[in-house]
């Protein structure tokens, strides 16, 4: 995705803007991609920013010809979105342009009759009301991100930078989003599906961690890894450990597994020459096949597709 297009107006959240600006800041210095990155607005305008001084912004005449649109979310999100900014974000999709918005801006994708029929997320605080009203869009109040295809919505927040790493994971690999993540100081994983927020509160001394488990699971990914395997890493009883997991993470440990799998899979198709089956065998698969039925259900393209697209851009 090397044209990025941002929308931005009167009322769009300024982190949300910031965040896509962060994520697609050039970083070519250290081996990525340079993206051209355009501020879209209804009229074009030049303005004051307190990090890169004067920029001037684009009218909304360019949006065909970008790659990834990115809606942030709005101050006002109980307000109607702009009827032009509803406009062009369908425009956008009808052009096949990959649209993803971050926390609200689900509202501006629905009203665009985007979301019909599709799962979506938002900011939690907002997600009833996306369901009151467009009724027809498939609300996953608990997700960090969903999405597929080139249709993608985050939560509020932190999410949006999660959804952002996890479509450069996509586009240019899994060892850019690392890249990109260490910059920005955040983690470089997290799963769409991992909740928004904890419904419990464990005492802080002896309080688990998602990351820390994580880490610890991604030393020795070929070990089996059942669930009572995965509780006494967090000191755990299987049927606490259950529980905690699901009010934390919003899935079952089974599923955030093969998450992890999935990635480290991907990495290793981008990185080397290994066929499918020992890729499979290295992260912990039992064969190829299910591999492919976990890679292509998260990641919309097999495994041998994937590597061929990295191989081919090899020197």
């Amino acid at each position: 995705m090397t044209n990025v297009g941002i929308l931005v107006g009167p009322e769009r959240r300024a982190f949300d803007i910031s965040v896509a600006r962060e994520v697609y800041d050039d970083r070519s210095d250290r081996g990525l991609p340079r993206p051209a990155v355009r501020l879209l607005a209804a009229q074009a305008v030049t303005v004051l920013d307190p990090v890169h001084s004067i920029r001037r912004t684009h009218d909304f005449s360019t949006v065909e010809e970008l790659d990834i649109l990115v809606v942030p979310g709005s101050d006002n999100p109980h307000s109607e979105p702009s009827c032009q900014e509803v406009a062009v974000v369908a425009r956008a999709a009808a052009a096949g342009v990959l649209v993803a918005s971050l926390c609200t801006g689900a509202f501006t994708l629905a009203a665009a009759g985007l979301l019909n029929g599709r799962q979506a997320t938002t900011h939690w605080r907002f997600a009833d009301e996306l369901s009151r009203r467009y009724p027809s869009v498939d609300v996953r109040a608990r997700d960090l991100y969903c999405g597929e295809g080139k249709l993608w919505t985050s939560a509020g927040v932190t999410a949006g930078i999660d959804l952002l790493l996890h479509l450069v994971r996509q586009d240019w690999g899994a060892d850019a989003a690392q890249t990109i993540a260490k910059a920005m100081v955040t983690p470089v994983f997290r799963p769409g599906t991992q909740a928004q927020y904890a419904d419990t509160n464990l005492p802080a001394k002896s309080s688990p961690s998602v990351e820390k488990l994580q880490l610890e699971v991604s030393r020795d990914l070929q070990q089996h890894w059942s669930v009572k395997e995965l509780a006494a890493v967090c000191a755990m009883s299987t049927r606490t450990f259950h529980r905690w997991f699901s009010d934390t993470v919003g899935t079952t440990p089974i599923t955030w597994l093969n998450d992890l799998r999935v990635r480290e899979a991907q990495r290793l198709l981008e990185q080397s020459d290994l066929p499918v089956g020992a890729v499979a065998q290295q992260v912990g698969f039992a064969s190829d096949d299910p591999l492919r039925k976990h890679f292509t259900s998260r990641l919309g393209i097999t495994p041998t597709g994937h590597a061929a697209v990295f191989r081919q851009q090899r020197p």
